[in-house]
């Protein structure tokens, strides 16, 4: 399991001060502490448009703290990720870099290919995000056509040159606002497993945005094991939640269950990878359960959890 700290989001927090300031030292403090708390990898969210002069310096400042550890371009426009990516190399900034992320659906514009081409000329990993997929709600897509469409983009991100493998992004989406989503996401990372050159990929996070604290831990902790269950090799997350982390070496069996509430996390993880029973959540997770699992109408897809 590939465990990538998220906390490097230059749209909130102190981080986004720091990027107005031109303040490396924090965001190399910051990218330092991620990768002491255990992060393998490091997401840059730079946000949906970053200005372009912005990224190269914030990302050169993450590799003096963390040599050698994958960093992760997370912008939402590919051009953006792309002029990075040929800013880094202009620069003599090392790798490793993985570009976060390609959009899948609706065809494969000129921006597209002109991340997968920078990808490529880099060395860099790439994800495959089919946000793109349905344009009637997140929620809708059938998880075997937004494989066939993941595919489509992994398929021509190869013809490229980009180097395997890739990761498919499952499109985790806050509990609160989109329960079918989530549960949707948890469907896309046991389809990805079926194609041998790409790593299942899910963003812990997101399940827990907009949610009070009381709320957002659990609902962190039991998608962790139930993501880790379903088959995804590769986690972004908050590395300094010990109790998020835990989850996911419960579920992969690195460690036994402490207590009642972690036995029940690996009953989730159980029935994630195995359909087996899930026993009732104990109180610590029962609201959480219920956003995950049971809330709003069931995942519509046959034989599909």
């Amino acid at each position: 399991m590939l465990l990538i700290g998220q906390s490097l989001q230059f749209r909130r927090s102190a981080l986004a001060g720091a990027l107005a300031r031109d303040d490396r030292a924090l965001i190399a403090e910051s990218s330092r502490a991620q990768v002491e708390a255990g992060a393998e990898a490091l997401d840059l969210n730079f946000g949906i448009d970053p200005l372009p002069h912005e990224i190269p310096w914030a990302i050169a400042a993450a590799r003096s703290a963390a040599p050698g550890v994958p960093l992760w371009i997370d912008a939402g426009r590919p051009a953006a990720i792309t002029a990075a990516l040929e800013a880094c190399t202009h620069d003599g900034v090392p790798g490793p870099f993985v570009a976060n992320s390609l959009p899948a659906g609706a065809g494969t514009s000129p921006a597209d290919e002109a991340l997968a081409i920078a990808a490529a000329a880099a060395g860099a990993g790439l994800v495959i995000s089919p946000r793109r997929v349905d344009r009637d709600g997140i929620a809708n897509g059938e998880v075997d056509w937004v494989m066939h469409e993941a595919s489509l983009a992994a398929d021509r991100a190869l013809a490229l040159g980009v180097t395997p493998p890739l990761f498919f992004d499952a499109l985790a989406y806050p509990a609160l606002l989109d329960p079918q989503g989530v549960r949707r996401s948890l469907a896309l990372l046991r389809v990805y497993g079926r194609r041998e050159d790409v790593v299942p990929l899910a963003a812990v996070g997101n399940v827990a945005y907009g949610a009070p604290r009381s709320v957002a831990l659990p609902l962190r902790v039991v998608y962790a094991a139930a993501a880790t269950g379903a088959g995804a090799r590769a986690l972004i997350l908050p590395v300094e939640d010990r109790a998020c982390v835990r989850a996911v070496r419960l579920a992969l069996g690195e460690i036994g269950p402490a207590d009642a509430g972690e036995a029940w996390l690996c009953a989730v993880a159980a029935w994630t990878r195995d359909n087996a029973v899930l026993p009732p959540a104990p109180e610590e997770y029962r609201e959480a359960a219920r956003l995950i699992f049971f809330a709003d109408r069931p995942l519509n897809t046959p034989g599909v959890l």
